[in-house]
Formats: structure tokens, C-alpha cells, sequence
């Protein structure tokens, strides 16, 4: 259950850096730094959708080490 929480976790700081990353592309597409900053948020979500989506791996499909300690 613990991997399902961070997986949602993750999803949620993601999405929350994307839609930061967007906002800053839209009000500050003038601004060099503020662009700068936009493309690292969006690497930023790009990297937490990643980790979530190796969460829900490891949750559906455990290693056989993971299934044989649980035994």
C-alpha cells in the first residue's frame, strides 16, 4: 500500500510542477530567466512521472528477491 501512496504522490507533484511550468511559459514568455525556469519544472515533472511510473512497476511487478522474502 505504501508504493500506491507514493505513486499518487508523485503524480500529484508533478502535475503541480507542470501546470506551474505552463503558467510561467504563458505570464513570463518575455523573461529569459523565467523561461529558464519554466523548461527546469517541466524536468522537474518529468522526472516525478518517471519515479511514479517505476513505484507502480515495482507495486505490480516485484523482483523475484522481493517474492521470496515475503515467504
Amino acid at each position: 500500500m505504501k508504493r500506491i501512496e507514493n505513486v499518487v504522490l508523485l503524480k500529484v507533484i508533478g502535475s503541480c510542477e507542470l501546470i506551474a511550468a505552463v503558467a510561467m511559459f504563458y505570464f513570463f514568455s518575455e523573461d529569459v530567466p523565467a523561461l529558464i525556469g519554466a523548461v527546469i519544472l517541466l524536468g522537474l515533472s518529468a522526472n516525478s512521472f518517471y519515479q511514479a511510473h517505476k513505484c507502480y512497476v515495482l507495486q505490480y511487478r516485484p523482483s523475484k528477491d522481493h517474492e521470496l522474502s515475503d515467504e
